[in-house]
């Protein structure tokens, strides 16, 4: 079972991190194509459990309606659309700390970026960075 430190400190090994803190961190995932997506990782405690939560930005509030966005969870695999306090639209995913080896870790990073740029390109037209 991999704790807070071993994970992030995987995480510094394996990828670029743009920020950190002792709670969380983010990294860029690149795409051949030229794009990128932002994935911010948040350590948090819920159940006398601890957790991560994946996280990265979709759109504007007004560039996808809560209906679409409401459709569109339906359909994935993992994570869900929400809402920050202004209302833009962040693709995210939690699970227990306990299960992110670090084939684990990589898959919902890999799934999470994939799923947001997907939805970033239909409904923004903008890039991450």
């Amino acid at each position: 079972m991999p704790t807070w430190h071993e994970l992030r400190e995987h995480a510094r090994t394996a990828y670029r991190l743009t920020k950190e803190d002792d709670h969380g961190f983010a990294l860029i995932w690149q795409y051949e194509s030229g794009r990128s997506q932002q994935i911010s990782v948040r350590h948090f405690s819920y159940c006398e459990q601890d957790w991560v939560e994946f996280r990265s930005y979709v759109c504007k509030a007004d560039e996808m309606s809560p209906r679409a966005a409401l459709r569109k969870n339906e359909d994935f695999t993992i994570g869900a659309l929400a809402t920050d306090a202004d209302g833009d639209y962040f693709l995210i995913h939690q699970a227990p700390l306990s299960t992110l080896d670090p084939d684990e870790f990589a898959l919902p990073l890999r799934a999470l970026a994939t799923t947001a740029d997907t939805l970033e390109k239909q409904h923004s037209e903008r890039d991450d960075f």
